[in-house]
């Protein structure tokens, strides 16, 4: 295998995107929306393509799937949020990173984040990168 498709097989040199699944109580939905709303800048600032929040609709299994309300145990009263983030490549990735872990603001937000998720649980978290060929824009 060449060095070239090695590196585009592992992100080096293909789109990131980086996933983040939670559950937060209904009752800190606005506040969630408020820190959200308050990072897009810092996100722009250190050049994150793309952030993008959305909330969980449906929580019914569809066909053989099974819903992912269910995969991260969220009950009635929580809602399920998924956040994406996108970088050009792995390298816009660890450049951005490195700027955000040294900004003492979004170490604060990030712990205000980890107050307003549900008690207890965790967020799930993944980096994925874009499988050539596969998918439209």
């Amino acid at each position: 295998m060449s060095q070239t498709n090695s590196a585009e097989r592992h992100g080096e040199n293909e789109s990131i995107v980086l996933l983040f699944i939670y559950r937060a109580p209904k009752k800190n939905h606005d506040a969630m929306v408020q820190l959200n709303s308050r990072v897009i800048d810092t996100f722009k600032k250190y050049g994150v393509q793309r952030f993008e929040v959305f909330q969980l609709g449906s929580t019914e299994d569809m066909m053989d799937f099974v819903n992912i309300s269910k995969t991260v145990s969220s009950d009635q009263d929580d809602e399920v949020w998924m956040e994406i983030q996108s970088y050009r490549d792995r390298k816009h990735l660890e450049e951005v990173g490195a700027k955000m872990i040294n900004d003492k603001n979004m170490a604060a937000e990030g712990q205000q984040f980890l107050n307003l998720i549900t008690p207890g649980s965790r967020c799930s978290f993944g980096e994925f990168s874009r499988i050539n060929g596969l998918g439209f824009i």
